[in-house]
């Protein structure tokens, strides 16, 4: 074997797409090996020795064997960013469902407080009411008006901050699924699809 032909060996494994230099001189130096071996032994020629080597050594897309190496390499890196992405999108998906319920419970408010001002009018009726059933001046200065509106000024405070609350929720849910769950998603489909193309 002459340096030529380790160069010619090295020119073949780049022409497959390799660019891991020390796994290049691995397969670089198992080549040669089986090279030399079948040149000594069975007396062929350089040619008929690579192919033969290549056939016995690599797999059918060479190329293959390099990502192969990565993912071997790589899995508690992988774990790991596979293990944010997760925790992420758990992360998002509990923000949003908080806040869907402040929402929701402002909701409820809101009706909740209707449905006492309906109350705290009938109960001013019953007590005060003409026989017409008609409301005067005297409920707004009456004691029950003042024990609602006591009751409504508390709740329309309560019903701000939840608002709030589920509004930054929202924002937050968003921004958690934006910065970990959705960029692994796309990047784990880009590798899938790099691997059925070269598949």
């Amino acid at each position: 074997m002459t340096g030529h032909h380790v160069n010619y060996i090295k020119a073949y494994l780049k022409s497959k797409g390799f660019t891991d230099l020390e796994l290049m001189d691995d397969l670089t130096d198992h080549l040669a090996t089986e090279i030399e071996f079948s040149m000594d032994s069975e007396k062929l020629d350089f040619e008929t020795s690579f192919k033969r080597a290549k056939q016995k050594l690599l797999p059918d897309s060479p190329y293959q064997l390099e990502r192969d190496l990565k993912i071997l390499t790589t899995p508690k890196h992988n774990i790991m960013i596979k293990k944010i992405a997760y925790l992420g999108g758990f992360l998002s998906i509990a923000c949003f469902a908080l806040a869907i319920m402040f929402y929701s419970l402002t909701t409820v408010s809101q009706k909740k407080s209707a449905l006492k001002h309906a109350s705290a009018q009938k109960e001013w009726q019953l007590k005060y009411g003409k026989p017409g059933g008609g409301i005067g001046d005297t409920w707004l200065k009456s004691d029950i008006k003042a024990e609602y509106d006591q009751f409504n000024n508390n709740l329309l405070i309560t019903n701000y901050q939840r608002f709030v609350l589920a509004e930054n929720l929202f924002i937050i849910s968003f921004i958690i699924l934006i910065v970990s769950y959705l960029p692994y998603q796309f990047y784990h489909r880009y590798q899938k699809s790099q691997l059925e193309l070269t598949a």
